[in-house]
């Protein structure tokens, strides 16, 4: 029997919900004598903290035209902009701001946030530079430079900057968590594992951090551990269904099929169209030599995600093993179109009289 390439989903989750930066609150007593645009930003100041962003942007388009070399309210017009959506306006109004206040640690840390939104990766970084020289305490900002990098696959250069923000910042439970990730990406276990225990006696709660806590554990084929990590998780977030699934892996690996059946199902009841949950229940059925059990669920993973090659890869096993070899091999050249290296090999050798060379 061919063996059947079983899809881990060890997710490594990152804080990456950013928050907008907080705005210059810090109001003036207005007398008779100030002019009338502080007014106006004052307005507008109040406008963003009761979430009333059209409004807000109104008002500091009303300052700027009594006061058009107003720093500030370029700045937080371009928060209200963000708030909405608005990036490239918000960049615009930020450009501005620090054509006039080129010292603005919070507007460069702002536009590294627009920039990444916008995909503009480099001049992010550059943005992050920038608002860390302009304020050297400003561990948001080498905190979400860690993150960046992260995202682009810098995992050394993530660290550097996660570590910074530590240090500035010794209960920054989100920095370590994602300090830990980016070195379960380097491989650094002990390292990694180390940095997720810290983040949970900071934050004993952080659901997400116990599940990347068992990820770890996966890697180093404890299973037992790792089980115990994802129930955690679950227990702090009941409808967790990513713990689920990953508790699911762990409980495959020990050969506990029902318990890995039961996790998968709970994870699919708590999102119907969560496709890997599917594939890797169906792999579970495989392995119990239930295929129209695990056709079924191939078929609903693909359903969901038409690009998921491993689904297909392993559908195509499935059916091979229910006598259909035209199928399997449909089922793998699509597999190798979609980057599955691994279902190369079955199309070269099985599948010469189903399959054009191309």
């Amino acid at each position: 029997m061919k063996k059947l390439l079983f899809y881990t989903l060890s997710l490594v989750l990152l804080s990456i919900n950013i928050n907008a930066q907080d705005v210059d609150t810090v109001k003036a007593v207005i007398t008779d004598s100030e002019s009338q645009y502080q007014l106006l930003y004052n307005s507008g100041i109040k406008s963003i903290e009761d979430k009333q962003y059209k409004n807000a942007i109104q008002q500091f388009d009303e300052a700027l035209k009594i006061n058009p070399n107003f720093a500030k309210a370029y700045y937080n017009k371009a928060v209200a902009q963000k708030e909405l959506g608005l990036l490239k306006e918000a960049l615009l109004n930020l450009n501005k701001c620090l054509e006039l206040d080129n010292a603005n640690a919070n507007a460069y840390f702002t536009r590294a946030q627009v920039n990444s939104a916008l995909n503009l990766n480099a001049e992010a970084i550059k943005d992050y530079d920038l608002a860390t020289r302009n304020n050297p305490n400003y561990s948001q900002a080498y905190y979400y430079q860690g993150v960046l990098f992260f995202n682009t696959n810098e995992y050394q250069k993530a660290v550097d900057a996660f570590t910074q923000a530590i240090t500035l910042d010794k209960n920054y439970a989100y920095a370590y968590n994602d300090r830990a990730s980016a070195y379960r990406k380097l491989e650094k276990y002990a390292e990694s594992i180390k940095d997720y225990e810290t983040a949970l006696k900071i934050e004993p709660n952080m659901s997400f951090a116990n599940n990347n806590l068992g990820s770890v554990k996966v890697d180093k084929k404890d299973y037992k551990a790792a089980i115990e990590d994802y129930t955690k998780a679950i227990n702090n977030k009941k409808d967790y269904y990513l713990a689920y699934n990953n508790r699911g892996i762990a409980k495959f690996d020990l050969e506990d099929f029902e318990g890995a059946i039961k996790d998968y199902t709970k994870a699919i009841e708590l999102k119907a169209d969560y496709a890997y949950a599917y594939n890797n229940r169906g792999n579970v059925f495989f392995k119990q030599k239930k295929y129209k059990e695990a056709l079924a669920d191939y078929n609903k993973a693909i359903e969901l995600n038409a690009s998921y090659g491993f689904a297909y890869l392993n559908r195509g096993i499935c059916k091979e093993m229910l006598r259909d070899p035209k199928g399997a091999c449909e089922d793998w050249q699509k597999a190798f179109e979609l980057g599955v290296k691994n279902a190369e090999t079955y199309v070269n050798t099985q599948c010469g009289k189903y399959i054009k060379k191309q």
